[in-house]
């Protein structure tokens, strides 16, 4: 395993119904500083990666944990359901092993569709949490999000996606360089400068890993989403024991805005940043430099 952001790395067990699942994390700076848990965005290329240039700005002013969601990245990525009490369970396990090692509160950084990964652990974990950032929240999958039909409407989907044969050419086909630039230009960055062939390929290699059909899929079709409507959203944050504080895409596609909005609404602080879905890989010097400017007043 390669560190993505020059930090070492560890691995996790996950007993998940019968399934050892491995989880595998990367921790960079003094482990005597304040802990940041940097949590990737859920997504086809979603990886601890994205948090390289947030990390590369912060250098040793802060301990740093990133982790590769079961399914995803370098974490295993095995053909079974995937659904969001499969990765709270895992983010549960994180937080109890960094507890192990870093028993004072975290500031948890929450990327997209992790955010509301954090936030179903609200009641239980945020007493522990120094903060909760969240950063272009999501809690809906882009198909959900496009159509406004329930995740159960797409599962014909996903079982087609993880049946063999079909599957994995289907998947092929929606993981072309073609498609993978569109999604990032619409969807992730805002400057087209970034889609250079080698940064496409690259994010073709992240979502080609054997098994990442699976989850990727799940996410695609609103299999990971949390809850129905966004009510849930408020309801969440309202159980918070801990600041909670929203980074505002302000060039997030329409829908995905709206969410982000509502979200404001029980947030403690709210900053706004350039960029889209993917503002914390693009813009990663910049919240990296707001973050640091606000960790002192956070209680």
């Amino acid at each position: 395993m390669t560190p993505a952001f020059g930090g070492s790395v560890e691995r996790l067990q996950l007993d998940r119904a019968g399934h050892q699942l491995g989880i595998v994390l990367e921790r960079s700076g003094p482990r005597s500083a304040p802990l940041w848990l940097l949590l990737p965005a859920l997504s086809t290329v979603s990886s601890r990666s994205e948090w390289k240039s947030l990390a590369d700005a912060v250098g040793e002013q802060r301990q740093l944990v990133s982790v590769d969601w079961p399914g995803f990245g370098e974490s295993d990525r095995p053909a079974i359901g995937y659904d969001a009490s499969l990765l709270r369970s895992a983010l549960r396990a994180v937080l109890s092993y960094l507890h192990t090692t870093h028993p004072g509160r975290i500031s948890v950084v929450a990327a997209g569709h992790s955010a509301s990964i954090a936030l179903g652990l609200a009641a239980e974990w945020s007493p522990q949490w120094r903060r909760l950032v969240a950063v272009a929240p999501t809690w809906r999958g882009p198909l959900p999000t496009m159509t406004g039909w329930s995740p159960q409407q797409f599962s014909w989907l996903r079982q087609v996606v993880a049946a063999p044969l079909i599957g994995p050419a289907l998947y092929r086909l929606n993981t072309s360089r073609a498609v993978l630039r569109l999604m990032l230009r619409r969807h992730v960055w805002v400057d087209p400068d970034l889609l250079t062939a080698e940064r496409i390929r690259e994010q073709q290699l992240l979502a080609r890993r054997p098994g990442a059909r699976f989850a990727s899929a799940a996410f695609v079709t609103g299999g990971l989403d949390p809850a129905a409507d966004r009510a849930w959203w408020l309801q969440q944050a309202r159980m918070l024991q801990c600041p909670l504080q929203v980074v505002l895409a302000d060039q997030a596609p329409p829908r995905s805005r709206a969410e982000m909005e509502a979200l404001t609404a029980a947030a403690d602080q709210l900053m706004r940043i350039p960029g889209r879905l993917g503002l914390h890989q693009e813009f990663g010097p910049l919240l990296a430099q707001q973050l640091l400017s606000g960790d002192g007043s956070v209680g």
